[in-house]
């Protein structure tokens, strides 16, 4: 009897480790993903700032010497392409932080598993109680 809850707690301590590592290794993953998603975002809102940039110096020329509506709408169309791409990028991140948080619950069930099965291994008798068993 004392084997077969050795056996047992053993497993369940494999498991739960590899359980823990696979999961683990996603949140890795996601947190990648989500840096690379970032990264992206930062590199377009630098190019943004110098169209706007640009933009402006274009309006000051032309208010200097004449006046155009086209200046007016790209600075309109500038504002909501910058708010379209706020919402989704929030929407982005948002998704890839419930994945990591999903991935670390699972590693934190696969520790307690493992710690579970190493409880019950422990308390079977460990490999004590596969020396018994062999001897009798």
């Amino acid at each position: 009897m004392a084997v077969v809850a050795a056996v047992i707690g053993a497993v369940a301590s494999v498991a739960g480790t590899v359980q823990s590592n696979k999961a683990q290794k996603k949140a890795a993953a996601s947190q990648r993903r989500q840096n690379e998603v970032k990264r992206k975002r930062e590199q377009k809102q630098a190019v943004r700032e110098m169209q706007i940039k640009r933009s402006q110096q274009q309006a000051r020329v032309q208010a200097a010497g004449a006046g155009g509506g086209s200046g007016e709408a790209g600075g309109a169309a500038s504002l909501s392409s910058q708010f379209g791409s706020a919402v989704g990028f929030s929407s982005q991140m948002s998704g890839i932080s419930n994945q990591i948080s999903m991935f670390n619950q699972q590693a934190q069930q696969g520790q307690s598993l493992a710690g579970l099965g190493s409880n019950l291994f422990s308390a079977a008798g460990g490999f004590d109680a596969f020396k018994k068993s062999a001897e009798e």
